[in-house]
């Protein structure tokens, strides 16, 4: 009877331990996979935008990509390097350049068709934008671009800033896992990114010891300088260049003032500068309003966005309509 009995035992009942392990690892590895599938499908994890590293501008786009992200938000980077629809070829006519930082940009959140440079090209009749607004970039990124890489893929010319990008000086682009290089093998190993430099490493504080090594006077007056620098340069060759700035949420609800800093510089330089802050909808709109432009105190949800392009679409087509010059050769 008992050799009977021990015949009989299931295998659950003769190893017990063995058999708890295999449950438990076949338990991880569904939930693994779950987690892998839910995490692209659901966050576009795991297939972040790529950026390049270049010597004169710090880092930008990657050209050729397209992908899906947060809230299936759409990214098509074209053959420049650019959020643009399509790509471009080697004639400037009837392309306009957006640039800026990551309010430029968009985020993880917004659609290439949902950005203002889309809402604001969708006024001009006959021009399309390229948008080379680059996440964490400041002024002197911009000027690296243009002036030190000499590129000039457009006719025209934006760049929209807030008062903090003329304190960043030429950001090297080492901030993972925001500015990534190269593709994750999981999308588990870019949460993992996520949570470490946000919970574990004091990304913040490393980005200021990069930044802050020239006082910010310094630092300010000499993003100031060379935002006058690549103004002329591209006036220079025939150019139209408009400059506009962007608000942060405390400047547009009324709870702190502009950088009367970065204004003045502007004023001493010669720079003519667009405030949106002092378009009439910024005091016309309700509280509540202001703050649906907003994802956090800078960065702009597709609302945002929206009344963003309309105004600097409006500012463009009045100027565009009589100062556009003939497109200079390539």
């Amino acid at each position: 009877m008992r050799a009977m009995k021990a015949h009989e035992d299931s295998v659950f009942e003769r190893h017990p331990r063995t058999m708890l392990a295999l449950f438990w690892l076949a338990f991880l590895l569904l939930f693994f996979l779950a987690s892998e599938i839910a995490l692209r499908q659901l966050t576009g994890l795991g297939r972040p935008v790529l950026f390049q590293a270049h010597p004169a501008y710090g880092y930008r786009l990657k050209p050729n990509q397209e992908t899906w992200r947060f809230g299936g938000a759409h990214f098509k980077i074209n053959n420049l390097g650019l959020r643009a629809q399509r790509d471009w070829d080697s004639s400037r006519e009837g392309k306009i350049l957006f640039l800026g930082d990551s309010v430029t940009y968009g985020g993880n959140h917004v659609s290439n068709e949902e950005l203002f440079s889309e809402v604001a090209a969708a006024r001009l009749a006959g021009f399309e934008a390229g948008n080379a607004g680059i996440p964490n970039w400041g002024v002197e990124n911009v000027h690296g671009l243009v002036v030190g890489a000499e590129f000039l893929p457009a006719s025209v010319y934006v760049s929209t800033f807030i008062e903090g990008d003329f304190y960043r000086g030429l950001d090297p682009g080492l901030k993972l896992p925001w500015v990534r290089y190269e593709p994750p093998l999981l999308a588990l190993e870019e949460l993992a990114d996520f949570v470490w430099h946000k919970y574990v490493i004091d990304t913040q504080q490393s980005n200021r010891r990069v930044r802050e090594a020239d006082p910010p006077d310094v630092r300010m007056a000499r993003g100031a300088t060379k935002l006058q620098a690549m103004d002329a340069y591209l006036k220079d060759r025939g150019f139209p260049h408009f400059v506009f700035i962007s608000p942060t949420l405390e400047e547009v609800l009324g709870e702190a003032p502009r950088d009367p800093k970065v204004h003045a510089a502007l004023a001493r330089l010669g720079i003519e500068a667009v405030y949106l802050l002092d378009e009439p909808i910024m005091r016309a709109a309700t509280p509540a309003e202001r703050r649906s432009w907003f994802q956090d105190d800078m960065h702009l949800t597709p609302k945002g966005h929206a009344v963003w392009g309309a105004l600097i679409g409006e500012r463009l087509a009045e100027k565009l309509l009589w100062s556009i010059p003939p497109i200079p050769a390539s």
